[in-house]
């Protein structure tokens, strides 16, 4: 494909972009998880750079391993967006890189997974110091009684991962799994595997890894390098992050409720009590039983008796 043909497909995108947005009746809240370092912040750059193509510091990007993103920060498309054109693109929820230490496969609760838990079911307010919140919870503490805001409840998961490092906690992946698909609802879950352009994805086939570790398809998971503030467009890159959030953004791949249904112990019948049919049932045949002896009692007698006068 020619780069003729590259800028007329990155504009069929777009369209199609918009056309799948104004099928959602609000912004989408996708929540960006992944580990420490994998290049979260810098995959929502990424896919705003696409969008608007303009780099910038919309999330906060850093290096190394400490955490760079400490808090929660919700970068909704007023921020970001300022054509004429009012879309429902989608919120990003970038937060704390996860700890594997946090991850305790005996604890049916753990750190990692109650803070994803009050992110998903929108408890947490903008700013809401995550690495603070994080020690309490390790140090035993409960968070107080927090009312559910539907407005901040996320609708769908990415989980960044690092082509470079790709070896997250199976922990964490099945925390992630657990809190998208058993606990109060179901959520989709996409993937993005990152710094692609720095390693041997093929040859390791990391990317058929990612998908069996979060049970996605192989259509949900995004593979790219991201954008670094120097950067220029990239006709390539646009596609392949334009196509990967049509399919985010696809009203049909949506958050929802589970309904769980109340059930109730089966009764249990002790050995030693039978039910009242059960024992009616008896004491007619003992009843039948004493009958039959009592004339057979008497037939022997009779049978006697004509025997003798004979």
């Amino acid at each position: 494909m020619n780069d003729e043909a590259k800028t007329e497909r990155k504009k069929e995108l777009m369209e199609k972009l918009k056309e799948t947005l104004k099928d959602l009746k609000k912004p989408k809240n996708i929540l960006i998880v992944g580990d420490i370092g994998a290049g979260k912040s810098s995959f929502i750059n990424s896919v705003i750079m696409a969008l608007t193509g303009t780099y910038d510091y919309y999330a906060d990007v850093g290096g190394g391993d400490r955490h760079r993103t400490t808090s929660i920060s919700r970068i909704g498309r007023n921020i970001y967006w300022s054509q004429d054109d009012v879309l429902n693109l989608p919120t990003f929820i970038d937060i704390i890189g996860f700890d594997p230490q946090l991850s305790d496969p005996s604890q049916e609760d753990t750190v990692n997974s109650m803070v994803m838990n009050l992110i998903i079911n929108g408890c947490l307010p903008e700013n809401c110091d995550l690495l603070d919140l994080s020690k309490k919870l390790k140090d035993g503490q409960e968070p107080v009684e927090i009312e559910e805001n539907k407005s901040l409840a996320v609708d769908a998961i990415i989980v960044v991962i690092s082509a470079q490092c790709s070896n997250l906690s199976q922990n964490v992946f099945s925390e992630i799994y657990k809190e998208a698909n058993t606990k109060t609802k179901k959520i989709p879950v996409f993937g993005v595997l990152t710094k692609v352009d720095e390693s041997c994805v093929q040859e390791e086939k990391i990317d058929d890894k990612i998908c069996d570790a979060i049970n996605i398809d192989s259509n949900k998971l995004l593979m790219c390098s991201n954008y670094k503030p120097e950067d220029e467009p990239d006709v390539d890159k646009d596609i392949s992050i334009l196509e990967f959030l049509i399919t985010v953004c696809n009203p049909r791949l949506k958050a929802v409720t589970l309904q769980k249904m109340e059930c109730k112990p089966k009764p249990t019948v002790p050995p030693d009590i039978q039910p009242e049919s059960t024992q009616s049932c008896n004491s007619f045949a003992i009843l039948l039983g004493v009958c039959m002896v009592v004339i057979g009692i008497l037939y022997a007698i009779a049978k006697y008796k004509f025997t003798k006068n004979d």
